[in-house]
């Protein structure tokens, strides 16, 4: 690769954003698939405290423009320890308009020895609608060593865990040793039905599962055959592939990963709460603390950052709360915005509920009352328990709520309590119980032995 080629695609990298630790970067490998147009190209940074960050980025090389896909940081063992769709951490989003649109870079980049695909077929589609390709115009011969693609093109579209990437189409490279006839896989790709690359696995990661590519008896057969021509791009089998350009989903396709954007209902509604617990809730809140609100928006902002709220009551009177952090996202169902009953993230498969709450809590509050609860939570689908949770809770006379936000209206009682779990460091939290909507908001936080930390409502919007 040419040195003007290497600085191009290093200074696309490194557009999409700064991080000390790749202020000096060195590429340590790049890799480069071509559908069509479209060029994903992987560069792989070592960082000067150890480990690596892989920057995948996409390049239409017709009309020059550049989308960021995902960014892997590595550990020093090459395993990934994180990842970055966008600002989403550890849960797929499509491409993003890349920072550097350069049209001189591009084609630079573009200038890569990277052909694009041409699919031989090798296997006619089999029951799971997959059919078995060779890249035959990227096949490549070193001595002994055979570097080939092989790519299995899938005749629905589907899904991937962990991160729900969607894929159309899944490439495996391999080098073959024509002599010893032993296979290594190098790196897979799941592709989706536009030619970008979705998700990927190669250094530890691959190594760690090299088990799931062996060398099939349809591979080997193949890769000897390769192994015998002077030019293996002479290949052939049964016939040229070429991939639907409109794919539907597969009748078996669900996203692992809850999409919880618009705050939904049908996340925790696949797990309801036991048929004891949803009663006892409701026999808590009602009639004294069942919110007069349709939904309530602010943004909380303190020392650590800031995360945008909303909440929506259901019809049980139960306070359904987002949570959105910008790298993941939180959903909440509670009593009165106070004790949880069902959690769940935008990177976990479902969510925790609670199984047990054993509670002296009782509304209406009042200065002087002090309650208690324990919650047991469980996982839904194994249906055993999760974490143990304790709260004691004292409540104060408060004063007038517009003082925590001119938003609110009415009477505010302050509300400290003490929540101890074996999951998480000691918790004093300190909110108000705003009486005029029935729900409790923040004012400061202390966790363990770090400072305690005050809470600020901003553009706090309300809907009755």
């Amino acid at each position: 690769m040419s040195s003007s080629i290497q600085r191009a695609v290093l200074f696309g990298a490194l557009s999409l954003f700064t991080v000390s630790s790749f202020s000096e970067p060195v590429i340590t490998r790049l890799y480069a698939v071509r559908i069509g147009d479209r060029l994903n190209v992987m560069v792989a940074l070592a960082g000067k405290q150890g480990g690596a960050m892989q920057v995948w980025q996409a390049y239409d090389c017709k009309t020059l423009r550049a989308e960021a896909l995902y960014r892997n940081f590595l550990d020093n063992d090459g395993a990934t320890k994180g990842r970055f769709y966008g600002s989403e951490f550890s849960h797929y989003l499509a491409p993003q308009p890349g920072p550097n649109q350069d049209p001189e870079i591009i084609k630079r980049i573009c200038s890569l020895p990277e052909r694009a695909v041409v699919w031989e077929k090798i296997q006619t589609e089999d029951k799971y609608g997959s059919t078995a390709l060779i890249d035959i115009a990227n096949l490549k011969r070193d001595g002994d060593e055979l570097q080939v693609r092989v790519g299995y093109d899938y005749a629905a579209k589907d899904f991937d865990p962990p991160y729900d990437a969607p894929y159309a189409l899944k490439v495996e490279n391999y080098r073959f040793n024509c002599k010893t006839q032993l296979h290594i896989p190098v790196s897979a790709q799941d592709i989706d039905e536009n030619g970008y690359v979705t998700d990927s696995l190669d250094s530890a990661d691959i190594e760690r599962r090299k088990s799931s590519f062996p060398l099939t008896t349809l591979l080997e057969k193949n890769f000897i055959q390769l192994c015998s021509l002077a030019d293996p791009q002479h290949f052939r089998a049964l016939g040229r592939f070429t991939a639907a350009t409109h794919k539907p989903l597969s009748t078996t396709a669900m996203p692992v990963l809850p999409d919880l954007s618009a705050n939904p209902s049908s996340v925790m509604a696949r797990f309801p709460l036991s048929a004891s617990v949803q009663q006892q809730a409701k026999s808590i809140i009602h009639p004294w603390a069942t919110p007069r609100f349709r939904q309530i928006s602010w943004v909380e902002k303190n020392r650590s950052g800031e995360v945008k709220v909303r909440m929506d009551v259901d019809e049980q009177g139960f306070i359904r709360k987002l949570e959105d952090y910008g790298i993941w996202k939180i959903q909440r169902l509670s009593l009165a915005n106070d004790t949880q009953l069902e959690f769940a993230m935008s990177i976990a498969s479902y969510p925790t509920r609670l199984k047990k709450l054993d509670t002296t809590l009782r509304y209406p509050l009042h200065a002087g009352q002090q309650y208690k609860s324990v919650l047991i939570n469980e996982d839904p689908v194994k249906r055993v328990s999760e974490s143990y949770q304790s709260e004691t809770c004292n409540v104060y006379e408060g004063g007038n709520a517009h003082e925590i936000n001119p938003a609110f209206s009415g009477h505010y009682l302050r509300v400290d309590c003490l929540i101890e779990s074996d999951k998480q460091p000691a918790l004093v939290s300190r909110q108000a119980w705003i009486d005029d909507l029935k729900v409790m908001v923040p004012i400061s936080a202390k966790i363990g032995d770090k400072p305690e930390e005050q809470t600020q409502l901003l553009d706090v919007k309300i809907w009755r």
